[in-house]
């Protein structure tokens, strides 16, 4: 037991073990109902467009809620730098070879809680793929985005959606003169087109109050 608490709160595991407290300290609150779990917004598979959805895709980790990913990679990130540690530790001592030592196993571990991730979600992901029924372009409608360029004269462009910590490059279509940097509001999804029609933010804010 003492062998296991001092190597758990010692350099480079102990890093880790932070990072999976914390990760047990969210599951934990959202226990008790603080944290909303079912709305979608842990959801990273989100859009192969966006940067977190395109890198989540990249990595073989989409699918699932990003919390549980997050704390997959943890607990294999923890128990890579624990049994090294515990096992090949002692040969560098306890200075400035032992911190070189740790150096070198965080990246490692980093990349074997990856790959352990990588394979433990595969079987998980029918089950979130149940959980959330209702598809992308119903979840956002009613956000706010950024005009990031825009053609009047063919009256579509692209927007910006910033959701739950995920970055969303989005096709809109209006009839109203945007602008780059222009705030808007996503009213409609248009399959047809794969875009969304969007209104102005002021226009939008105007027909909620009246």
């Amino acid at each position: 037991m003492e062998a296991f608490i001092a190597v758990t709160f010692s350099f480079p595991t102990v890093l880790f073990t932070v990072l999976l407290a914390v990760a047990v300290i969210y599951w934990l609150i959202s226990l008790v109902g603080l944290v909303d779990l079912d709305g979608g917004d842990a959801d990273v598979d989100l859009d192969a467009s966006s940067d977190m959805g395109g890198l989540m895709v990249t990595l073989g980790l989409q699918g699932v809620p990003l919390p549980l990913v997050l704390t997959l990679l943890f607990l294999g990130a923890w128990l890579t730098a624990y049994f090294a540690d515990l096992m090949l530790g002692s040969l560098f001592g306890a200075g400035w070879g032992h911190i070189l030592f740790g150096l070198v196993v965080i990246p490692l571990a980093l990349v074997a809680g990856l790959l352990a991730t990588a394979v433990l979600v595969r079987p998980l992901r029918p089950l979130f793929r149940r959980a959330y029924k209702r598809p992308l372009e119903k979840q956002i409608i009613g956000a706010g985005c950024v005009v990031l360029s825009f053609n009047a004269s063919k009256g579509q462009g692209r927007a910006e959606v910033h959701r739950d910590g995920a970055h969303l490059i989005l096709k809109i279509r209006s009839d109203a003169s945007l602008a780059r940097r222009d705030r808007a509001v996503l009213v409609e999804y248009l399959p047809e087109h794969q875009a969304y029609w969007v209104v102005t933010e002021a226009e939008f804010l105007a027909g909620s109050s009246g």
